[in-house]
């Protein structure tokens, strides 16, 4: 199965009211959360831990925390988000960059997506998220398919109310 084809069917699952929750610690949740009511926002932010989630659904071994080829042991996520991710989010009428969030400068940066990461989010609190999120999926094992599922929920959510 393919980028496009893995986020509709989490879509799917998202829509139809599937729930991961039980599966998430308190602090992914809340992390979660926070992406979602900032989705808006920090269309980067939230299209780049979609895309990173998905990449690490479909190749289990790649540490997604290096996210450019440039980097040791890293891959070119722009394309993926580029080609695929970006384009279904918007079919899929969810927030979504222009073009793909990896054009944001504050994520571009060549560094690994590690608690420590250097790029400037500007909102602090999304920045902890983020990376708190990416630091589970790679140090905790927790399941990148049940936070993207989770992340879509709250996003819907949160779309409902604005």
């Amino acid at each position: 199965m393919k980028y496009k084809e893995k986020l509709i069917t989490l879509y799917g699952e998202a829509n139809d009211g599937k729930s991961y929750a039980s599966k998430l610690n308190n602090a992914t949740q809340k992390n979660i959360q926070i992406i979602a009511e900032k989705c808006f926002i920090q269309k980067g932010v939230y299209t780049v831990l979609i895309t990173l989630s998905i990449y690490k659904i479909l190749h289990p071994k790649q540490d997604i925390r290096n996210h450019q080829a440039q980097i040791k042991g890293g891959f070119s996520e722009r394309t993926i988000d580029t080609q695929f991710i970006t384009p279904t989010l918007k079919e899929l009428k969810l927030p979504s960059m222009a073009e793909s969030g990896w054009l944001t400068r504050s994520l571009e940066q060549p560094y690994p997506y590690t608690l420590d990461y250097n790029g400037k989010i500007s909102n602090k609190t999304v920045k902890t998220a983020f990376l708190e999120i990416i630091n589970d999926i790679e140090k905790n094992s927790t399941n990148p398919k049940y936070i993207i599922v989770e992340l879509l929920k709250n996003v819907r959510l949160f779309g409902n109310l604005c």
